[in-house]
């Protein structure tokens, strides 16, 4: 549940990877090179849990498992024995530091910069602590002392911006992101801070003109996208607040998010609309939350939790970092905590449905798949009885004191100035759909619900009309749409829209948008993976059969609906239907190497279109081929065709990209036996035991181990010849068909 800072998050990363070591954010170093002689009597430094070494190697342990919290009390144990070794210093600091802010983490900061005055994450933390209590001098001694290295130096410069803003010193803020040496993915964040900066002392052009380069740069980000159109809601700009939101929905190829929806609604309801970033505290957590949530995204975990530690020291309710961390502890399968902390946040946030979906998926880790499911039921209940009661709301009739006049020709419905757009509701989109639909576009659904296809449509209008394809319905829309345009509409359409409907349009009271069918279909499909994971594969078809039935027009974006239901038909053994599904997914995104791969694999297993099946699994490989999963699908396909040295080829492959995965080792070992490789196979046939594989697959294993594989002749076709120089497999008793390794 990323907030989305974009494609510089890669960028990010890969600078990170470069400078942790001279920055100081989690460089491992020998612990024990350069110990200081301790002052405990050696039996305490050697013997027993709580010695020096116990502890220290219990801290190590624990931190390996991403278990902060008990690792920093281990090295803090091993500190006890031996004060002076900064090494144990910093790993107790880390380990503090990951479980955030703290008297603790403070303290440790501070001794740990005495032993390394150039410790740049102990000044990160000290700046921030002392920024939040007023000691900006301090603070900005602390930020300044931490400006080393690309990571540090970015980091530096917006933190001090918001110091200088804290101070009331405007130009200095901005003075402060100026720094014209440092890379284009770094521009990216201080211009956007430069925005916020500008957006918040007033200095509307130079706000306007950073966030338009911000968004230029990269308009699928969702945090930029939010505090630019916020803020020119803000400003009273609601045509260009909607305009963003709309570009940022087209570019980005899905329904908007719903804290765009939520403001799209406040301006629908002429609510005054807040900038994103109010206070420089907000803004001092939004640079490391920025940053943090990028590294997160990329994989950096560990320093992305650092830095998301240190935006919430200054905003502890910041909902998305909370969300950003909670999505870390999940990385790290520490589900219990990303509950915790998701419990952070409030039940009336804007981003309560994917918080609710995260929660089912920990759950469901967790081995509480009945709570996962409820959890998830009962959020499609609470969507339903939401969505009822807005239809009850706009449908209601108006009362007899506002007397409504049915528009003509000549007089277009009056909207009060606010187009209709993104989000709205209401008769008013009710009567603008069924004029759509009558002009032809009948993807439109008449639910009075302003969605993505009503916008697409309202879009393909305006761009026939020769009008701007904003697909937002204002004044000029919807007068074309009556008849006042270059396309006026045909006579069906007076019919259609009755004087009732098209007086509504005048009427209509916009209402808070609540759900979307996009959010439905989210749950949904949440719901359909924990039931696949569960084995409980007739309730996903349903499940997701009820997701299709809510697309009122497919296209490639729904593609993984059909193959998540395609492979659940698939472990049903309902091959045509699956059949079905899989060809409709491969339709849809025939670049997909999850549709590549299982299509492929389950023609050359059935022994059907073997050469197009294993065309579509080299694609996959071609795409993906560092996925040891794909990769194995790929040498078993070719144990199937009786291809054995290449099937070991393949299978040594992915077991060296997945060595912990129980199938992909068993297929290593079968292929190794078949290629007359005996000895080894009994040997990747034990490693498959000692992963734990399932209980069916377990017997199978132990009976290879101990009598040898017993294999079906090899399938033959055309061009694609099984090894013809490989001794054939002793026995002939047919073995039961595997499935390929990726299901999801």
């Amino acid at each position: 549940m990323r907030a989305g800072f974009g494609r510089n998050g890669l960028q990010l990363a890969l600078v990170l990877a470069a400078s942790l070591a001279a920055g100081g954010i989690l460089a491992p170093r020998p612990v024990f090179a350069e110990t200081v002689e301790p002052a405990a009597a050696p039996e305490d430094i050697l013997e027993g849990p709580h010695s020096l070494v116990g502890s220290y190697l219990a801290g190590r342990m624990a931190r390996n498992q991403n278990e902060a919290e008990r690792a920093a009390a281990f090295y803090l144990g091993a500190l006890a024995h031996d004060p002076g070794n900064a090494l144990l210093l910093e790993q107790a600091f880390l380990m503090e530091a990951m479980e955030g802010a703290s008297p603790a983490t403070n303290r440790l900061a501070e001794q740990l910069i005495s032993a390394d005055p150039q410790y740049r994450t102990a000044h990160l933390f000290l700046g921030l602590r002392d920024f939040k209590s007023g000691d900006f001098k301090s603070a900005e001694k602390h930020f300044r002392a931490a400006s080393t290295g690309p990571i540090g130096e970015l980091t530096s410069s917006m933190a001090l911006a918001w110091v200088k803003l804290a101070e009331k010193d405007i130009a200095g803020a901005l003075s402060e992101l100026d720094a014209p040496r440092q890379a284009d993915w770094a521009q990216f964040y201080l211009r956007y801070h430069r925005a916020l900066i500008a957006d918040l002392a007033g200095r509307k052009a130079d706000a306007r003109s950073a966030f338009e380069r911000v968004f230029r740069q990269d308009a699928k980000a969702l945090r930029t996208t939010l505090a630019f159109a916020r803020s020119a809601a803000h400003a009273g700009d609601t045509r260009l607040a909607r305009s963003i939101v709309s570009e940022h929905v087209e570019k980005s190829q899905g329904e908007s998010h719903a804290l765009l929806r939520a403001l799209v609604a406040e301006m629908g309801a002429n609510v005054k609309s807040e900038r994103l970033i109010t206070t420089p505290a907000e803004g001092m957590a939004e640079a490391f939350y920025g940053l943090g949530e990028a590294l997160i995204g990329e994989g950096a975990v560990a320093a992305g939790v650092l830095y998301m530690q240190m935006a919430l020291s200054v905003a502890p309710e910041h909902e998305f970092a909370l969300a950003a961390l909670a999505n870390a502890h999940e990385a790290n399968k520490r589900y219990d905590d990303a509950l915790a902390v998701y419990g952070k946040i409030p039940k009336s946030s804007a981003m309560d449905l994917p918080i609710e979906i995260h929660r089912a998926y920990n759950l469901n880790s967790l081995d509480r798949p009945d709570e996962a499911r409820q959890t998830l039921e009962a959020l499609l209940n609470r969507i339903k009885t939401e969505r009822d009661a807005a239809s009850t709301r706009v449908s209601a009739p108006q009362p007899a004191s506002r007397p409504i006049a049915a528009p003509t020709v000549s007089s277009p419905p009056d909207t009060s100035g606010q187009p209709l757009a993104l989000g709205s509701r209401g008769d008013a989109v009710t009567a603008l759909q069924l004029q759509l639909r009558d002009l032809g576009y009948k993807a439109v659904g008449a639910d009075g619900f302003y969605g993505e296809a009503t916008r697409r449509a309202v879009m393909a209008f305006q761009k026939k009309n020769k009008m701007e394809a904003d697909g937002m319905a204002g004044a000029a829309t919807l007068s074309a749409l009556n008849g006042n345009g270059s396309q006026p509409p045909p006579a069906a359409t007076a019919a259609s829209t009755s004087a009732a409907a098209g007086a509504a349009l005048a009427a209509a009271v916009p209402v808070p948008v609540l759900f979307s069918t996009g959010d439905q279909l989210q749950v949904l499909d949440a719901l359909g993976s924990i039931q696949r994971s569960r084995k409980m594969f007739s309730e996903a078809v349903e499940t997701y059969t009820q997701a299709l039935n809510l697309i009122p027009k497919v296209d490639k974006r729904h593609w993984a609906y059909f193959y998540a239901r395609g492979t659940s038909y698939e472990r049903m053994k309902n091959w045509p239907a699956a059949e079905a599904d899989l060809k409709k997914a491969l339709e849809l995104a025939p670049g997909e190497p999850l549709v590549l791969n299982y299509l492929g694999y389950s023609w050359v297993d059935q022994g059907v279109n073997l050469k197009e099946g294993m065309n579509l699994i080299e694609k996959a490989v071609a795409l993906k081929p560092d996925d040891g999963y794909v990769v194995d699908s790929l040498g078993w396909a070719h144990f199937k065709l009786g291809n054995y040295r290449e099937a070991v080829r393949y299978l040594e492959r992915s077991v060296e990209l997945r060595p912990d995965d129980p199938i992909l080792n068993d297929h290593l070992g079968d292929a190794l036996w078949q290629a007359g490789r005996e000895r080894e196979a009994r040997f990747q046939w034990d490693q498959a035991l000692s992963l734990k594989p399932e209980p069916e697959d377990l017997e199978k294993i132990k009976a290879k181990l101990a009598d040898g594989l017993k294999v079906a002749p090899p399938v033959r076709a055309g061009s694609l010849v099984p090894d013809a120089t490989v001794p054939a497999a002793a026995g002939n008793a047919p073995a039961t068909p595997e499935k390929p390794a990726v299901v999801q």
